[in-house]
């Protein structure tokens, strides 16, 4: 059996249990299991408008947001996800935002007023630990 200088038999073990400790931190990173409930929180002026539970949702639907006649924003709401589709503000940010669906998540329309935040589960600590604050 030729031995190689570079690897030794530590060496695949320690590798193997790297491996698996990636996987297993991206596995739970990425979501894994998804809160019982997961609610949007839409306010218009900082007074809530709307507050949607997105797990009960069984059906697609838009909606209309008005802050003034001129200022809008039609949002769509879908089993698990909230997004702008149209805003009537000339940067456009809050539509190129796309969906939001997890915890903390939010879209904000600063010429609206608008702000959208998805609030943690009911089953979810209430300080939940992020890749930023850790």
């Amino acid at each position: 059996m030729i031995r190689s200088r570079y690897f030794k038999p530590g060496d695949i073990i320690i590798y193997t249990m790297l491996v698996l400790i990636f996987a297993l931190g991206t596995i739970m990173t990425t979501g894994g299991a998804r809160p019982a409930s997961v609610t949007a929180v839409v306010t218009l002026d900082g007074r809530e408008i709307h507050r949607i539970d997105l797990q009960n949702v069984s059906e697609p639907y838009e909606f209309l947001v008005e802050s003034d006649p001129d200022h809008y924003n039609l949002l769509r709401v879908e089993e698990g996800r909230i997004r702008v589709l149209e805003a009537s503000c000339p940067d456009q940010i809050d539509v190129k935002q796309g969906w939001i669906s997890r915890s903390h998540q939010s879209i904000i329309c600063l010429p609206n007023r608008l702000v959208i935040r998805i609030l943690p589960g009911s089953d979810a600590p209430d300080s939940e630990i992020d890749g930023i604050a850790f």
